[in-house]
């Protein structure tokens, strides 16, 4: 069972997203003073149906993509990897799409409504005592996420959490970073990421 209450945390997201995910934690993060360990690669995602997700990913991040034919959203998840080939930290990137999932799905009422549900229901088993939501604008919608910690984390939990969600275009994107490194450069590389997403509808995808 993880701590920060996960279990709770991952049952609210399976009724967003109708996915459960399993995540595994080893080791804090490296920190690095370098700066080109964040430059990037622009990836394409193809979304049965739906069009393709394109965005910039930091060229030294492993990722894996998720994706069926029926309703359930594609999913990216990033990582790296330490020595003992344990993930360092996981960020995962649901992808939802107007009308499959909810009308309005990318409105700022909607997105704001979700992220505060899910952060209320996290913050309690969390170190803070307020939920305090951030805005962000990226090129094609606005969104909101929150940072969560849990200093009471053992061995093989995450201490902190970074959650939120954006519009772009027609799209929703789902973001949750889980980390045990509270040091900005993640969160730089996350914001990164989405903030360079962009939808393009294809007839051939």
């Amino acid at each position: 069972t993880y701590k920060f209450s996960m279990s709770k945390l991952l049952r609210m997201y399976k009724a967003f997203i109708i996915i459960i995910f399993s995540f595994y934690v080893i080791n804090i993060f490296a920190k690095s003073e370098n700066q080109n360990e964040y430059r990037t690669d622009s990836e394409s995602f193809a979304i049965p149906g739906h069009g393709e997700l394109i965005i910039n990913v930091p060229k030294i991040w492993n990722y894996r993509y998720k994706t069926t034919n029926d309703d359930k959203p594609p999913i990216i998840t990033f990582y790296n990897l330490d020595k003992n080939k344990g993930e360092i930290y996981q960020l995962n990137l649901s992808i939802l799409w107007e009308d499959g999932f909810q009308r309005n799905i990318s409105s700022p009422e909607y997105i704001r409504s979700l992220v505060e549900q899910t952060g209320k229901e996290a913050l309690v088993h969390s170190d803070q005592t307020k939920l305090k939501l951030e805005k962000i604008s990226g090129r094609y919608g606005v969104g909101y996420f929150f940072n969560l910690s849990d200093s009471n984390a053992s061995s093989g939990e995450y201490q902190f959490l970074t959650q939120g969600a954006l519009g772009v275009g027609r799209l929703l994107l789902i973001f949750s970073l889980f980390s045990n490194d509270n040091d900005s450069i993640l969160q730089e590389a996350l914001m990164k990421i989405i903030m360079s997403a962009k939808h393009q509808n294809r007839k051939d995808v």
